[in-house]
């Protein structure tokens, strides 16, 4: 790794540890500058803000870990691999925790970003041959084409996270997620 990939991914990194540790809106750039030893003048080449700090956190650049490719490849079936692809943007959120992904939904509204759009979905097109084979193989039961529904999962993982953040946390969304994915492409309960 280049140390100017190395002085970008300390900056995120410790920025995120002391969002979680201390909340986003007591975190300044001078603090995150001292941890990494760094001038502000260097954050600024790498960031535009502490916004863009927590945008760049939840990009799908950020998400994907060799542990979660090891987990989708280890399903069972095509259904089971969707379903992993899908809940790596949820376990992300919860390890992110709520202020953080509170955060990030304040940032993207402002910004009118939406999180997990279709279009920019890294995964978008493994996504969506996995839901046609697993629709060849009677797994998804759902006829609709495999871009609406890739689309449709991309809508509901965002309302499922949004809601849970709104709500405090106050359900398990892993498992409101996995449920609702199911619901959708109307896969049978294990």
């Amino acid at each position: 790794m280049n140390s100017k990939t190395a002085t970008k991914e300390a900056l995120l990194s410790t920025a995120i540890a002391l969002f979680i540790e201390h909340g986003f809106e007591h975190v300044t750039i001078n603090q995150i500058c001292k941890e990494v030893e760094v001038t502000k003048t260097a954050f600024y080449y790498y960031f535009k803000s502490k916004d863009e700090l927590i945008s760049d956190y939840f990009s799908t650049a950020n998400l994907i870990s060799n542990d979660d490719l090891l987990s989708i490849l280890s399903a069972t079936d095509y259904a089971m691999q969707v379903l992993k692809i899908m809940e790596i943007y949820t376990r992300h959120t919860v390890r992110a925790g709520m202020q953080m992904t509170k955060e990030f939904y304040r940032v993207n509204l402002r910004d009118e970003i939406i999180p997990l759009a279709p279009e920019k979905s890294s995964l978008g097109s493994i996504i969506k041959t996995l839901i046609v084979h697993a629709q060849g193989a009677g797994q998804i039961k759902n006829t609709s084409p495999a871009e609406e529904l890739h689309d449709s999962l991309c809508y509901l993982s965002n309302g499922v996270c949004l809601i849970w953040a709104m709500g405090n946390g106050n359900f398990d969304v892993l498992e409101e997620s996995r449920n609702r994915f199911k619901n959708l492409l109307m896969i049978d309960s294990e």
